[in-house]
């Protein structure tokens, strides 16, 4: 247990402190989600279940630094877990650029899912709204890479 447990506090040590550098080099919060780059691993290994209680916990997460309104981004989170989930369990990943795409996807998803419950709610959206998302699925997909490539050194090797 305490050899999963602690590649994972890493991981999310890693995301915490990438998260309070981006506000420093972009001057903005919404620019990447280092915990999406999270999520896309740990529900990659852990499944459909685990996707989704990945998704929740690193969504509300994800809420409290970007929204000023809890849930937009768990309820994303939670759907885009369970489909990594899903795939992880379908496919066998084995390099870093299928990860750094479905990071990259994951970031769209997020935000298309984000746009649209403002929408619902009559909420106004930020004026360019294509460019920010654009640029920050790249940051994410790029941190979704380097996460892969230090998840590799520290997750223990299954013996199978």
């Amino acid at each position: 247990m305490a050899r999963r447990l602690v590649p994972i506090l890493l991981l999310l040590l890693i995301a915490a402190g990438v998260q309070t550098l981006i506000p420093l080099v972009s001057g903005s919060l919404t620019i990447a989600d280092p915990y999406l780059a999270v999520l896309v691993l740990l529900a990659m290994r852990s499944g459909k279940m685990g996707g989704i209680l990945w998704g929740a916990l690193l969504g509300t997460v994800s809420d409290a630094y970007f929204s000023p309104f809890v849930g937009f981004h768990g309820l994303a989170f939670c759907l885009i877990g369970y489909v990594l989930g899903y795939l992880g369990s379908q496919l066998l990943v084995q390099d870093v650029l299928p990860i750094a795409f479905f990071g990259w996807c994951a970031y769209i998803v997020d935000s298309l899912v984000v746009a649209g419950l403002y929408q619902l709610l009559g909420l106004p959206l930020a004026a360019p709204f294509w460019v920010p998302v654009l640029l920050g699925s790249i940051i994410t997909a790029g941190l979704a890479a380097l996460l892969e490539l230090i998840a590799r050194r520290i997750f223990p090797k299954d013996p199978r």
